[in-house]
C-alpha cells in the first residue's frame, strides 16, 4: 500500500466509525501534547486578566493542607483513569476498526469489553518498549562518556557519531515492533513476548513498509491539526469581537458551548486516526 493510500483508509474509518470516537478521544489526550501557561500579577491574593480593554478581577483562596492533599489526590486518581483509559481505549480502537473493514460495527458497550480484556498486555508491551528505548540511549550515551572520559572530546565525537547512526534505525524499529506488537497481542490474542517475537518476525522484509505507515501517520496527524486550526480560529476570532458587545461571561460559556465540544470531537477523530493507521498497516500485509 502507498503512503496515500493508507491515509485515504485511516480517514474514512475515523471519520464514519463514530462509536469509537470515545476511545480515540483518551488515545489522543494521552498520546501526548503541549501545554503553556500563563502567568498573572499576584496582588493581596488577587489575580487581574485583561482581554479585549475588560478587567476581570478574582481572588485566590488561601487553601488549607487538607485541601491541597485533595486535590492532588483528585489529580493522581485522574491520571490514573487517563493512563487505563488510553490502553482500554487502544484495545477497543483496534478491535474496532478490523471489525469495521469486515462490515460490522462496534458499541461503546462492546468497545469497553473488548479494550478491558487487553488492556493488561499492552501496557506490558508499552513498558518493555520503554525499559528497551531507555537502555539503548543509556548504553550510548555511557559510551560517549567514557569515551570522552578517556580520550576526550575527540574521541566521545569518533564514538558518538557511529552511535547516532546506529540508534536512530534501531529505536525507529523498536517503535515499529512494538505499534504491530499491540495489534497481534489484542488480534490474536497473545502474550507480550510472545507478541514482541512475532511483531520482529512481521518486521522481517517489511522495513519499509513500517516506515510508510510511520509517514501516512505523520501526514494524516498533520492534516486533521490544519483542518482544525482552519475550523475553530475564526471561531475564536468572532467569541473575542463579541466580547465588548456580550461581556467575558457570555462570551466564555459561549466558547465553552461551542469551541469545548468541537475540540473534544477533534482530538477524537485524531486519536481514531492513528490508531487506525496502524492496525490497518497490520492487517493489509497479514491478508495479503
Amino acid at each position: 500500500m502507498t503512503i496515500r493510500e493508507i491515509v485515504r483508509q485511516g480517514f474514512h474509518y475515523a471519520r464514519t466509525c463514530k462509536s469509537l470516537w470515545l476511545f480515540g478521544f483518551f488515545v489522543a489526550m494521552a498520546g501526548g501534547g503541549s501545554s503553556g501557561g500563563a502567568g498573572g500579577g499576584r496582588d493581596g491574593g488577587g489575580v487581574s486578566v485583561g482581554i479585549g480593554g475588560v478587567s476581570v478581577g478574582a481572588s485566590l483562596p488561601d487553601l488549607s493542607v487538607a485541601q491541597i492533599a485533595l486535590i492532588a489526590i483528585v489529580i493522581v486518581l485522574a491520571g490514573a483513569v487517563l493512563f487505563v483509559m488510553r490502553f482500554v481505549g487502544e484495545g477497543a480502537l483496534i478491535e474496532g476498526i478490523v471489525r469495521a473493514r469486515q462490515g460490522g460495527t462496534m458499541t461503546v458497550r462492546e468497545g469497553f469489553r473488548a479494550g478491558w480484556a487487553h488492556w493488561g498486555v499492552l501496557v506490558r508491551i508499552a513498558l518493555l518498549y520503554l525499559a528497551a528505548t531507555i537502555g539503548s540511549v543509556a548504553l550510548i550515551a555511557a559510551s560517549c562518556v567514557i569515551a570522552f572520559q578517556a580520550l576526550g572530546p575527540l574521541g566521545a565525537l569518533l564514538l558518538g557519531v557511529p552511535g547516532f547512526v546506529i540508534a536512530v534505525p534501531w529505536l525507529v524499529t523498536l517503535y515499529l515492533v512494538q505499534g504491530f506488537a499491540w495489534r497481534i497481542a489484542v488480534l490474536e490474542n497473545r502474550h507480550a513476548l510472545d507478541a514482541i517475537g512475532k511483531a520482529r518476525l512481521f518486521l522481517h522484509g517489511r522495513l519499509m513498509h513500517g516506515l510508510r505507515v510511520i509517514a501516512a501517520t505523520l501526514v494524516g496527524t498533520l492534516a486533521i491539526v490544519l483542518a482544525g486550526v482552519a475550523v475553530v480560529t475564526p471561531l475564536a476570532l468572532l467569541l473575542v469581537a463579541l466580547i465588548p458587545v456580550l461581556r467575558v461571561v457570555p462570551v466564555i460559556v459561549l466558547a465553552c458551548v461551542v469551541l469545548v465540544p468541537a475540540s473534544c470531537v477533534w482530538a477524537a477523530i485524531v486519536g481514531t486516526f492513528r490508531s487506525s493507521i496502524w492496525t490497518i498497516g497490520y492487517v493489509t500485509q497479514v491478508e495479503s
